[in-house]
């Protein structure tokens, strides 16, 4: 049986008795029934994981005795950011939850002309919880031990004047490079643009060029944005990663 693993966001050290916070405490103990004793895996984000037992469980709290760390690392070499053009909820969810299992340190949602969700000022922090909340569950599922990032939406003329080292790309159809083709001294770290349902429009696309970013290809087919975002960082970890 595999050992469950949760993310907690504070300092841990071994040997260590600590509370488990709200959510962890409702997922451990009220959702898988775990038990005094039953082992867990934590991890807080700042590089490897911690082994406990589950020490005492009350109504309404849990304590986990901390035995102890192991110094794993399973980030990828390249530092890589999805530049997410904002898609349909149950789209979105399921591009970040991949993005983070391929690799993806940082996640910045984007809106673009054709944008079909439109985020209102009273909505960003709600959506934002709710983007985290998809990044820890992935994290915890993966096996990272570093935890993405999500940035606060920007609008692509906002996003083109924020300071950035590196390469930008921005995957379009039609003649350009294929991901595969691209030099293997590519200046890191990468920031890769996918486009919304409809994709990025024409004049979007010749911005981004103007401003310096590279457009790459997937071929002749037109393909989702989440399947795009899928088949991008995967090439782009085959090519300077770890797959």
């Amino acid at each position: 049986m595999r050992v469950p693993r949760f993310y907690v966001p504070q300092p841990c050290a071994v040997g260590q008795e600590c509370v488990l916070p709200d959510t962890t405490f409702r997922h451990a103990i009220q959702v898988l029934r775990l038990g005094v004793g039953e082992p867990l895996i934590l991890f807080n984000g700042e590089g490897g994981e911690y082994f406990a037992q589950i020490s005492n469980v009350s109504k309404r709290s849990a304590s986990v005795q901390i035995d102890s760390f192991a110094a794993i690392d399973t980030e990828s070499p390249i530092h890589l950011t999805l530049i997410q053009a904002v898609i349909k909820p149950d789209k979105m969810d399921f591009a970040l939850q991949k993005a983070v299992e391929l690799g993806a340190n940082t996640i910045q949602p984007l809106i673009t002309q054709r944008s079909v969700v439109r985020i209102g000022k009273e909505q960003v922090d709600k959506k934002l919880q709710h983007w985290e909340g998809i990044v820890v569950a992935a994290c915890e599922q993966s096996g990272r031990t570093r935890m993405p990032t999500v940035q606060t939406p920007l609008t692509l003329e906002r996003w083109l004047t924020t300071p950035f080292a590196g390469t930008r790309l921005i995957l379009a159809p039609g003649d350009f490079p294929r991901i595969n083709a691209l030099p293997m001294d590519l200046p890191m770290p990468v920031s890769l643009m996918i486009g919304p349902e409809g994709g990025f429009t024409d004049a979007e696309v010749t911005t981004c060029v103007q401003a310096g970013v590279l457009p790459v290809s997937l071929g002749p087919r037109i393909l989702r944005a989440e399947t795009a975002s899928i088949s991008a960082l995967a090439l782009l970890q085959q090519r300077y990663g770890d797959l």
